[in-house]
């Protein structure tokens, strides 16, 4: 008789599932202990915080997470000495805040939730309101038996601190950029004055106080989202809004809202306010952000050819024009070689192939070519099978065995797809100058070595001429 295996949880997943109760327990403490007596959290980060774990890592968002997640809040809460009841039912209401943000914004494709898109930004402010507003009903049903406040009261409690929190805290986390991607941006300089502006205005809203107050660092978030990344911005308007809401909190900015019966207060008309005050600089983050972005592209596809991964002509050009100009600055002190490059009889590998192979055949022709040159040697692709190398400080004399060794690399390889297999040639034409001597112009070299490129083909191909020496200006 075979008797099944016991099958456990992975080691991986045990691990996510303790480190995740551990966090739900460990937060939700310190803001039960930040809270006033008596009273509701004055920042609550804690389901913000939650949801943000869960998209970020959405194969943790399962039922026993969730679950796992429950049960830290309510054993933190019992832990401070609340009733099972309450424990039980307003931890529900954070559930709600954290199971709506996860069902509303783990739909959205990777680059809306990632807050990469003005429509991301717009999704994931409408996602913190729904989830205010499920937290805010849930809490509002049993405020008559564990609340002195009316049922409209209690909503807009609840709902106020949980949609201000949640956006402030909320785009933190799903801004942040991966722990490689801060490691590569570790030396980048960053400009302190739009920083230095935003602590300046914080400190003379605070000052000089009152509802308008609040409406006082826009202006320096706003220059702070033209210059820094979407994560950075997020992380300023999560200071400059809780540092806000805390002074409003305790009569810092003496912000007065006349009581009505309504039920709202200066803290809530604050939170509220900031919340929205936020969306601007971080719509305007966005949009920086993917100019940027787009403008980089941009620079990549004129720079780089696409197929081969080597300059393109125009940065070729520029970059070699900047080449002679800094030859002719220090006194053609120099040498300079420019080789030609051809590959032989590539038309008949496209018609003899396909495209298919004579682009893999360009693709590990560059390889091959950039293995051999080092990388202050520029190396173009000039158009159609056709490539040009600048090698600066080196004669034309001694660049012939350069030429060599490329001609042999490019004669080793061979060019394999599937049960298609190709050996091809090259072959190379040389200009340049020795040092001392005067410096052409580049339309000069290129036209030299292409006539010594033609002297190769002419002389039966997989060969290396050069040109005559330049001892003029040209």
């Amino acid at each position: 008789m075979s008797v099944e295996p016991m099958v456990f949880p992975a080691q991986s997943r045990l691990l996510s599932y303790v480190a995740l109760l551990c966090l739900t327990f460990a937060l939700t403490l310190g803001g039960i202990l930040a809270r006033p007596i008596e009273s509701l959290s004055l920042f609550w980060p804690v389901n913000a915080v939650l949801a943000g774990v869960l998209l970020r890592y959405p194969h943790h968002a399962t039922l026993p997470a969730l679950l796992l997640i429950w049960l830290g809040m309510v054993a933190a809460d019992l832990l401070c000495g609340s009733e099972w009841a309450p424990a039980l039912w307003f931890n529900l209401c954070n559930m709600g805040v954290v199971a709506t943000l996860w069902q509303l914004l783990s739909r959205l494709p990777r680059l809306h939730r990632r807050m990469r898109t003005p429509h991301g930004v717009l999704c994931v402010f409408g996602a913190c309101a729904g989830g205010a507003m499920v937290a805010a009903s849930m809490a509002a049903a049993m405020a008559a038996p564990w609340f002195e406040q009316s049922v409209r009261a209690t909503w807009l409690a609840w709902f106020s601190e949980q949609f201000s929190t949640s956006v402030l805290v909320l785009p933190v986390l799903l801004t942040a950029p991966s722990a490689q991607a801060l490691i590569r941006s570790g030396g980048q300089a960053i400009r302190l004055s739009p920083l230095l502006v935003m602590l300046v205005s914080l400190a003379f809203s605070i000052a000089f106080g009152g509802p308008g107050a609040i409406a006082f660092p826009i202006a320096a978030l706003l220059w702070c989202a033209w210059t820094y990344s979407p994560f950075m911005v997020s992380l300023l308007t999560l200071t400059a809004g809780s540092t806000l809401i805390v002074a409003v909190a305790q009569n810092l900015m003496h912000f007065s809202v006349p009581q009505s019966e309504s039920g709202v207060t200066a803290l809530m008309s604050a939170r509220l306010g900031i919340a929205m005050l936020v969306l601007g600089p971080l719509v305007v983050a966005c949009v920086t952000q993917t100019n940027r972005s787009l403008m980089a592209r941009l620079a990549h596809q004129a720079t780089v050819d696409h197929l081969t991964g080597t300059l393109t002509r125009s940065a070729f050009t520029r970059r070699a024009n900047a080449l002679l100009d800094s030859r002719q600055q220090h006194a053609q002190l120099l040498p300079m070689t420019l080789m030609m490059l051809d590959i032989d009889h590539f038309k008949s590998i496209n018609d003899a192939h396909g495209h298919a192979v004579g682009d893999l055949v360009l693709r590990q022709f560059a390889d091959t070519l950039r293995d051999q040159l080092h990388s202050d040697e520029l190396l173009a692709r000039m158009g159609g099978e056709e490539f040009v190398i600048i090698l600066p400080g080196l004669a034309p004399d001694r660049a012939q065995f350069t030429a060599e060794r490329l001609r042999r690399a490019v004669q080793d390889l061979n060019v394999q797809q599937a049960d298609k297999r190709v050996q091809i040639t090259v072959s190379i034409g040389i200009a340049g100058c020795d040092a001392g001597l005067p410096t052409p112009a580049l339309d000069a070299l290129l036209a030299s070595a292409d006539k010594a490129l033609y002297q190769a083909k002419a002389q039966g191909r997989n060969r290396v001429e050069q040109a005559e020496p330049m001892r003029r200006v040209i």
